[in-house]
């Protein structure tokens, strides 16, 4: 018998019976049995030879060893830790989705997101995954009153580790830790250590996602730029429709303006066709005369491409059939093999190119050096990488997708070099750490709150709202995440109340900041709306993850003087009535010596209790700030009210006067859309 304990979590594996326990103060929680299974049916030839027990950050890492006892080499099928639980009706599941644009979201017992058409499951289900209605992708977490499990895989670099959860009203009956090994061959007697499972019964589930993030970012080496980029995009405007005109014309208009974002990035329509990268459209003539008037306005140039996914109609589809992840085939069949199904979109089918092909990572490497080298691009946005860890069959047989999905994102940022940015989409999420400097954690935010009828991976601000919240615990520990674009524009049909929102949870979530409407269009208050959003803070912590689908506070740092900004929102399709009392984020005393800044309106307010009514989709912000002498109540231009300009601030007459940078300006504390006058 093995037993271990960390903080009040215990762990606890009889060998005889293998069987797995999980206890907390309270008494067991999970009762689990470790099976494997072989690929060709013959289950009894790859066995789980150990189990071994350690502790790690607070939690329990189960790590399972499995063998092949049998006399010839056998196909390794998944390796599951089957849990029977105890949660019951009240109990609400974490479910975490399979790629970028997947739902993710914590929800009752029974509850499922709706279901992908078949046009979409390919991009955004985990097509190995047979029930994956019921499906968390890499970790998941279970909260039921006091009680609480978080679970995940720590390494995520060869499997598409899962959790199957068997749930329904009446709460959850099992829940099974699946590693699939995906037929890798074990020779007689050759044994094979997998991804330990992580397990924590003690934290709230945030903290315990938290903890677990830090952990699978350590060990996969995360990559975490200091900074989060800021910029445009040509994408939400002009679509697939874009010219080197238009992409001039905002350029000129940005210098005009003068905000000061860092990117300006052409997105889908320069080239002829998915795959065909190097093929240019009509409408541009020059890609490295764009990138250099990009560079010489001071920007860094960005471009998009999705390199793994290739449409039926392009010519690298018809010159290089064998180039793809197909559908098993006869051994005796001639030419290459019926390529997977990618998924469907725009009008054309799409396949995934077989990143284990040395002529696939060769071809990769010249795109990229032409993008970067010749073109001059040092910001990428990689779309749709799914594509490249379809299962299926490889030119490497022995390569698991993942390994594939890797190889192919490791050829590209060679060929890229460090200076290079590199923000993935559409991406599985876990084996994507340490490759990324950026990741979209969320679907496309799209001119629209959402579209009737559509599933919530579907473009739509109400599902990019929901992902920014559920994955919040990833930025700067995985990566940073990127919420996606703001959209200002008075023509959208979002309302303002939403496009403030928006902003607002951009700032204080501290994620990449891009806009991506034209600049003509955008009127004086959606400007204003975008440069209060610049800087955001460096991160914000969003509560009631356990208990809410659309979390609705997110409590972050004031850049400049760390004070405590707090948003807050209403997600509802009714006007709602929020209250925020300062006293519950000033450390020590009652608050009587701080006052409340209101982010929004850039106006002290009457505190330390607020209420605000709330418009559908709507938002608040507050900051909770000292009142001495001297120190800065506020910055008008910023949502979240800090300011790291500003040395001291003086409260007189309605007005706020600071020493920014050597010289005194005044910010009026009592319109309703402030901006700041020097005197």
């Amino acid at each position: 018998m093995k037993e271990r304990r960390a903080d009040a979590t215990a762990v606890t594996h009889d060998p005889d019976g293998h069987e797995v326990a999980v206890a907390d103060d309270a008494g067991d929680l999970l009762i689990g049995a470790v099976r494997a299974a072989a690929t060709d049916g013959d289950a009894g030839r790859v066995r789980v030879a150990d189990v071994s027990l350690s502790t790690e950050a607070g939690g329990v890492a189960v790590t399972c060893t499995v063998e092949n006892t049998g006399d010839e080499p056998v196909r390794a099928g998944d390796v599951t830790l089957a849990f029977e639980t105890a949660f019951g009706p009240d109990a609400r599941v974490y479910r975490h989705g399979y790629q970028s644009w997947s739902s993710t979201g914590t929800l009752p017992v029974g509850e499922r997101f709706p279901a992908e058409n078949s046009d979409n499951a390919p991009m955004m289900n985990d097509l190995a995954a047979s029930t994956d209605d019921r499906v968390s992708s890499y970790l998941t977490g279970l909260v039921e009153g006091d009680r609480r499990v978080t679970a995940g895989f720590l390494e995520h670099d060869r499997y598409c580790t899962r959790f199957e959860i068997d749930d329904d009203v009446d709460g959850v009956a099992t829940l099974r830790a699946v590693c699939p090994l995906e037929g890798t061959r074990l020779a007689p007697g050759e044994r094979l250590t997998l991804p330990p499972l992580w397990i924590d019964a003690d934290r709230e589930l945030r903290e315990g996602l938290t903890t677990l993030a830090d952990r699978v970012g350590e060990r996969m080496d995360a990559r975490v730029p200091e900074t989060a980029p800021t910029g445009w995009c040509s994408w939400y405007h002009y679509f697939t429709d874009v010219t080197e005109a238009d992409v001039r014309e905002n350029l000129s208009e940005l210098r005009e303006w003068g905000i000061p974002v860092d990117v300006v990035q052409i997105d889908d329509g320069y080239m002829e066709a998915f795959g065909d990268w190097r093929s240019i459209a009509d409408g541009f003539d020059d890609m490295s005369a764009v990138a250099d008037d990009i560079e010489t306005a001071g920007y860094r140039p960005g471009l998009w491409l999705a390199p793994f996914y290739v449409e039926a109609g392009a010519d690298l589809y018809a010159d290089h059939p064998e180039w793809f992840v197909t559908e098993p085939t006869d051994a005796t069949a001639d030419g290459p093999g019926t390529p997977v199904d990618g998924g469907f979109r725009a009008g054309s089918a799409l396949y995934g190119l077989d990143t284990t092909h040395p002529a696939v990572l060769e071809w990769l490497r010249e795109t990229v050096s032409t993008v970067v080298d010749e073109w001059g691009f040092t910001y990428l946005k990689l779309d749709f990488l799914f594509a490249a860890a379809l299962p299926g069959e490889r030119y490497d047989a022995e390569a698991t997708r993942i390994e594939a999905y890797r190889r192919g994102v490791e050829a590209i940022a060679e060929a890229a070099g460090d200076d290079v940015f590199l923000l993935g989409c559409g991406a599985p999420m876990a084996p994507s750490v340490g490759l990324f400097d950026a990741m979209r954690i969320g679907p496309d935010t799209d001119p629209v709150w959402e579209t009737p009828g559509e599933s919530g991976s579907q473009p739509g601000l109400k599902n990019a709202v929901r992902n920014t919240l559920t994955r919040n615990y990833l930025h700067r520990r995985w990566w940073l995440n990127d919420p996606d674009c703001q959209l200002v524009r008075d023509t959208s049909d979002l309302t303002a109340a939403e496009r403030k929102a928006f902003g607002a949870l951009v700032a204080a979530t501290g994620g990449v900041n891009v806009f991506s409407d034209r600049l003509a269009e955008i009127g004086s208050a959606g400007r204003r709306l975008l440069e209060r959003s610049i800087p955001p803070a460096s991160g914000g912590e969003v509560s009631g993850l356990s208990a809410e689908r659309f979390p609705s506070r997110v409590v972050c740092d004031r850049p400049g003087d760390g004070a405590t900004t707090v948003a807050l929102f209403n997600w509802t399709d009714e006007s709602s009535t929020v209250q925020f009392d300062a006293r519950e984020h000033v450390a020590g005393d009652s608050g009587a010596d701080h006052v409340v800044w209101d982010g929004l309106s850039g106006a002290v307010v009457d505190g330390p209790v607020v209420e605000r009514e709330l418009s559908p989709h709507g938002a608040a912000v507050f900051a909770v700030v000292s009142a001495d002498a001297g120190d800065l109540l506020g910055d008008a231009a910023t949502l979240t009210g800090g300011s790291d300009r500003a040395s001291t601030a003086t409260l007189r007459d309605g007005s706020l006067e600071a020493a920014v940078d050597g010289e005194t300006v005044t910010f009026a504390l009592d319109s309703d859309d402030p901006a700041p006058a020097q005197e």
